[in-house]
């Protein structure tokens, strides 16, 4: 059995049961072939002229067979069909269209009046019946999708309420002096399988029919193929085709495999279809003289026709019945399941969200708060009744409503929100850091409907390193004095003395000629002494950066640090601001020196590029090698003390520091400072 049977049969499982008649005088029928019928009461006289013409053709039509009908009566009543199934569609106010149109059909058999008043009132009584009894009926559906609607319908919709009809109209007949068939027995025989052969053969058609759902191509086909078997072998029994020299009348029930296919591939409309269309061809061409049904009396031919129908409806309406019913169950089933699955699963999200440390929330789009979990209520101190209901502002600061108000419209024009960290206050005031999460929440249309929130507090977090940060300047500050301070005593102190033994030295050659020579020796390492506590001075505490700017001093580094080191080290610099403040300059001054001895020990390199400009808002400074190159991670993680110290360095400017480089490929270190926001000057503790 293919997986799109309950699709194809229209079977749906979450739809409503429904309610019949008395209780609400008005059918409620799934099926939309009848919902036309369940109108208002304005359309009450359209409802009684549609009932009215069709019962009408289907009784001319059931009257047109007339070499096996006898008087009045004749196998296979599709008119009772319809009335059983106006009042299943339409309850108890569509009588007068059954009772009229029955009336009239009678007539024209032709029947005394009084004889067609009788067969026109047992005809309304037993369809009435018939309805009032299957809506009494626990869960009944005239769809039949269960084995209990099947066989109330078969043996109360269809035999039972006959019993009615051909009671009431074979006594009316005798009555008036009518003795159709071969007496009073064999007349309501025929009356009552006529009548429920009727009802069998519309009632689950028209119900059923409009939810025969055959979509793909496959199926397509082979629907083609099923109606035109049963064509064919309908053709080949009841036709008596003269390309046979024998009758094939002995398979008049051949039909009933093909049926049962109908049943199992395509449920009760494809059971009912092909039921129809073998009672068709069948009736017909016997009315012409063809079949198995044509080489008895009146009354065998009659019974047996009947008999062949009534078997393969009851065989196909409750063999489809059962496989709906099946799938039914194993839908409801996995419906169940899944249910239980769901239900889980919401059970396990939600002790995940009371459970979590971070405040998570719900929210329309308008920002009304629908779910307040409990750390919600601890983070900010708003319970979940005062939560709830009101709006998303309450947790955000006056200075922040403008970006609640823009995310809110991001998120219903359904552009996602990536995590953002902000700001937002507790029930008392107090300020909060939070990073959020923000993802849209979709109905079963996929249109955004509202906001699932999660906020993570990082205040504490935030906290701690403001304090390590104020360590960290505290550190730098303390280095950049004592920097300063060793620069001044070497400069001042150590310098001068080392000036005053040059100057001894170069005396002491000039007045004893016994000492000259060592006492220019003794000269010159003095000298070359001072030169280098002279440099190590100005790189500890270079004058120049606060005498000509951070260019100059920089320019300068680079070129002493080429003589000294025998490398080669290119200097370029456009566009900075010509008012740079101290604490960025004396930084940036800082990252350079750094960067340079670290490519030196560590690089092997011997050719350097520097890069120094403005842009906008902000100034960047690149130091680029060409070395070995290292693993970044790494040195992060060992002692890299001098690229923590230059991150260190930047945060104190509210700048950020990038570095990149790969084994054999060198190493790019990029600064960069935004102008306007950097921290305390560390200029104050230099000088």
């Amino acid at each position: 059995m293919d997986a799109d049977f309950v699709v194809e049969h229209g079977v749906h499982t979450s739809r409503p049961e429904p309610h019949f008649w008395p209780a609400a005088h008005q059918a409620e029928v799934s099926s939309p072939a009848v919902a036309w019928l369940q109108a208002p009461l304005r359309q009450h006289v359209l409802q009684i002229g549609v009932v009215f013409l069709a019962y009408f053709v289907a009784g001319t039509l059931g009257q047109a067979t007339a070499n096996i009908r006898s008087g009045n009566l004749g196998p296979v009543w599709p008119a009772f069909g319809i009335a059983v199934t106006a009042f299943l569609a339409c309850g108890p106010r569509i009588w007068p269209g059954i009772v009229a149109s029955a009336f009239l059909v009678a007539l024209q058999s032709p029947v005394p009046a009084v004889a067609a008043v009788g067969q026109a009132a047992g005809a309304t009584v037993a369809a009435a019946a018939a309805a009032f009894l299957l809506r009494r009926m626990p869960r009944f559906d005239p769809t039949l999708p269960r084995l209990q609607n099947a066989l109330a319908l078969i043996f109360i919709g269809a035999f039972g309420s006959a019993i009615v009809s051909a009671s009431v109209g074979t006594l009316s007949l005798y009555a008036t002096g009518l003795q159709p068939y071969s007496g009073i027995a064999s007349a309501w025989l025929i009356y009552w399988l006529g009548d429920a052969t009727g009802v069998l053969l519309v009632t689950p058609l028209v119900f059923t029919l409009p939810l025969l759902a055959v979509r793909s191509r496959s199926r397509v086909v082979e629907f083609g193929a099923l109606l035109a078997t049963v064509t064919g072998m309908c053709l080949l029994v009841f036709a008596d085709l003269p390309v046979f020299p024998i009758r094939l009348h002995v398979l008049a029930f051949a039909v009933l495999p093909l049926v049962m296919w109908a049943a199992i591939r395509f449920g009760v409309g494809g059971a009912a279809v092909s039921v129809f269309l073998t009672a068709t061809i069948a009736t017909l061409l016997t009315a012409f003289g063809f079949g198995p049904f044509t080489a008895h009396s009146a009354f065998t031919n009659a019974a047996l026709l009947d008999v062949l129908f009534a078997v393969l409806s009851v065989s196909g309406l409750v063999l489809a019945a059962v496989i709906t019913e099946q799938e039914q169950g194993k839908s409801e089933r996995e419906r169940l399941i899944r249910a239980q699955a769901g239900m889980e699963t919401r059970l396990r999200l939600a002790a995940i969200v009371e459970s979590s440390h971070d405040a998570i929330m719900s929210t329309t789009l308008e920002g009304t708060i629908l779910s307040w979990n409990a750390a919600a209520h601890r983070i900010f101190g708003f319970s979940e009744a005062e939560a709830i209901g009101h709006p998303t502002a309450i947790l955000v600061p006056p200075d922040r409503r403008a970006e609640e108000a823009k995310l809110l419209k991001r998120l219903r024009e359904g552009v996602s929100i990536p995590t953002f960290e902000t700001i937002r206050v507790t029930k008392d005031g107090e300020q909060r850091n939070v990073l959020a999460t923000i993802s849209p929440l979709r109905g079963v249309d996929g249109r955004v409907v509202g906001t699932a929130r999660i906020l993570h507090d990082i205040t504490e977090q935030r906290r701690a390193e403001e304090a390590l940060s104020g360590v960290s300047r505290r550190l730098i500050e303390t280095q950049e004095r004592e920097r300063s301070r060793i620069a001044r005593e070497l400069h001042d102190d150590i310098g001068q003395r080392l000036t005053l033994l040059a100057v001894s030295a170069a005396a002491l050659a000039q007045t004893d000629s016994r000492f000259e020579a060592h006492a220019r020796e003794l000269q010159r390492q003095a000298s070359d002494i001072s030169a280098a506590v002279q440099a190590l001075s100005h790189r500890l505490h270079s004058s120049r950066l606060e005498l000509l700017g951070v260019t100059a001093a920089m320019r300068q580094f680079c070129t002493e640090f080429a003589a000294r080191g025998n490398t080669t080290v290119k200097f370029e610099e456009h566009a900075l601001p010509a008012d740079l403040p101290p604490d960025i300059s004396l930084s940036l001054f800082r990252i350079l020196q750094e960067a340079l001895h670290n490519s030196v020990k560590h690089s092997g390199a011997h050719q350097f590029d520097v890069r120094l400009w403005g842009q906008e808002d902000q100034v960047h400074l690149e130091v680029i090698d060409h070395g070995k190159g290292f693993d970044v991670d790494a040195a992060r993680k060992g002692l890299g003390i001098g690229l923590i110290t230059m991150e260190e360095r930047m945060k104190l400017v509210d700048g950020d520091l990038s570095i990149e480089s790969q084994p054999l490929h060198g190493t790019v270190i990029h600064a960069r400072v935004r102008l306007g926001s950097s921290a305390t000057s560390l200029s104050s503790a230099v000088g």
